[in-house]
């Protein structure tokens, strides 16, 4: 078992390891109707209650990820990641991460949401938190600028998954693969051209 470096529990919960690699989604502050948020909010009281590390953990974090994808994928809200100019940012910042002692080898822009694997380097570790703090604020910062409007561009806070071997590695790569092909925006993953 990973030792755990930070356990944070707002409306989400987010679990830090030493050494972690992590399946995030970031979604715009849009995406998700009402009815959705107020379903993953009982989930997530639900969670509150239930041990961390046990299977029915696991069985509400995953209906909570289900019904936020039911409709990410169905392009709910103004999709502003649908511009080429925005999903560029996002992309770029995410490749950049590099520079930072983080990796993202996989990842998908969405119309109004992304997905990524995280890895921060194993010799001078940052927090998930701070990488998201970071991705988000300067994806932010730079997209408004380019595309106008104001409030909060992405939802406050983001869901994290803590892969804790290889089998859960490899599905993960595979669902970001697939989701530009659920989501019937290109046939084959490899034409979608913010998918890596």
């Amino acid at each position: 078992m990973a030792q755990t470096t930070r356990f944070t529990h707002r409306h989400l919960p987010h679990w830090e390891v030493a050494h972690g690699r992590y399946f995030v989604t970031v979604r715009c502050a849009d995406s998700l109707p009402r009815d959705a948020l107020l379903r993953i909010g009982e989930l997530v009281q639900s969670m509150r209650l239930i041990t961390p590390h046990s299977s029915q953990y696991a069985a509400f974090q995953k209906e909570v990820f289900r019904t936020q994808e039911k409709y990410l994928d169905s392009g709910f809200g103004r999709c502003p990641l649908r511009c080429p100019d925005s999903a560029r940012i996002v992309n770029d910042e995410l490749t950049a991460l590099s520079d930072w002692e983080v990796s993202a080898p996989h990842f998908t822009i969405m119309p109004n949401h992304w997905h990524a694997l995280i890895i921060p380097d194993r010799d001078r570790p940052r927090t998930l938190s701070s990488i998201m703090k970071r991705i988000k604020g300067r994806t932010a910062s730079r997209i408004r600028s380019s595309i106008g409007g104001s409030g909060p561009f992405w939802q406050r806070e983001w869901f994290d998954h803590w892969i804790r071997h290889d089998a859960e590695w490899d599905k993960c790569v595979a669902y970001i693969r697939n989701n530009p092909v659920k989501a019937r925006l290109v046939s084959a993953w490899s034409d979608h051209p913010w998918t890596r």
